[in-house]
């Protein structure tokens, strides 16, 4: 466990951001090509916090918290883990949208 220090990411400029979420992109690539998919970027309406509270800026970029439901493709098999996929490509897509433009 280390300890983190959340940035608000709205002092940054739109371009600064672009760069991290670029990044943060490519890193949750190669965890998916890797056969692990986190299953809780954005969480459930009905829970309190913020929608993207799993996903916070720190000093050394976007950082992916709280992997307690996630899952790997060797325990779930191939068809569950594409669905899954599916699910946390779409919420990738609109946490982008929501760290450009918040």
């Amino acid at each position: 466990m280390e300890r983190l220090r959340p940035i608000d990411f709205r002092s940054y400029e739109v371009e600064i951001r672009e760069l991290g979420i670029d990044v943060f992109e490519d890193e949750l690539a190669a965890l998916h090509k890797a056969g692990f998919v986190h299953r809780d970027l954005r969480r459930p309406s009905g829970i309190g916090g913020l929608y993207y509270d799993n996903i916070l800026l720190t000093d050394t970029g976007l950082r992916l918290i709280d992997v307690g439901t996630s899952a790997l493709r060797d325990q779930v098999g191939n068809k569950i883990f594409e669905k899954y996929l599916e699910v946390e490509n779409a919420e990738v897509v609109a946490f982008r949208e929501y760290f450009l433009n918040r």
